[in-house]
């Protein structure tokens, strides 16, 4: 993907650049990111509210359903949008070799734990309605298994079905913030990667 300037430089980042310089790019290039992207984020958007709505709106029974499909919709999210950006050429491929993954693990998982915590800072603040919806819900959903009246406007559950969509779609793309500070952290491995075979060979 390019900046508004220039191309990604293809170099070995340090974990802190990786994560820093990836924001970045996420914040310069996010009418493109968007403009390719918004239609799948649409679908996204639905899965999400659909896993919402099972434990919220129907039984508090389908947590576990619910939670798996919105673990697989996040994990088919990032690797479509990333496929998607790809085919736009906005991420260049980068193959690594057999087994570096292991090699960089801990840059990999370091990076990665630090754009996870900031996908729950962002979610935490992008989703208080849903949460709130969701908890009324749920209260609403326990006590009418226990014989209590649901105690809910009759509307509530089409407004619950609308915040949940809406707040997904927002979702979507603070999950894919993770997307470049990950994709520098490939190209770092891959440069460093072939640092290494370039010396071996010069050495030999």
């Amino acid at each position: 993907m390019d900046t508004e300037k220039k191309e990604i430089e293809m170099k070995v980042r340090s974990s802190q650049a990786c994560i820093r310089e990836g924001y970045q790019l996420y914040s310069a290039n996010f009418r493109k990111i968007f403009h390719a992207t918004w239609w799948l984020a649409i679908g996204f958007a639905l899965l999400t509210a659909a896993a919402q709505a099972l434990p919220a709106l129907i039984s508090p029974t389908l947590l576990l359903p619910a939670s798996v499909l919105a673990v697989v919709t996040v994990a088919a999210w990032i690797g479509v949008a990333k496929w998607r950006l790809k085919k736009m050429q906005m991420l260049k491929p980068v193959t690594l070799r057999y087994g570096s993954w292991l090699i960089h693990i801990g840059k990999l998982l370091l990076v990665a734990s630090v754009c996870l915590v900031i996908v729950a800072l962002l979610a935490l603040l992008t989703t208080l309605p849903t949460v709130i919806l969701i908890t009324a819900n749920w209260q609403s959903q326990v006590g009418m298994m226990f014989g209590d009246p649901s105690g809910m406007p009759e509307n509530v559950k089409w407004l619950s079905i609308v915040v949940f969509t809406i707040a997904g779609f927002i979702q979507a793309y603070v999950w894919l913030t993770m997307l470049l500070p990950l994709y520098l952290v490939k190209i770092s491995m891959y440069m460093q990667d072939k640092e290494k075979d370039e010396f071996n060979k010069k050495t030999i």
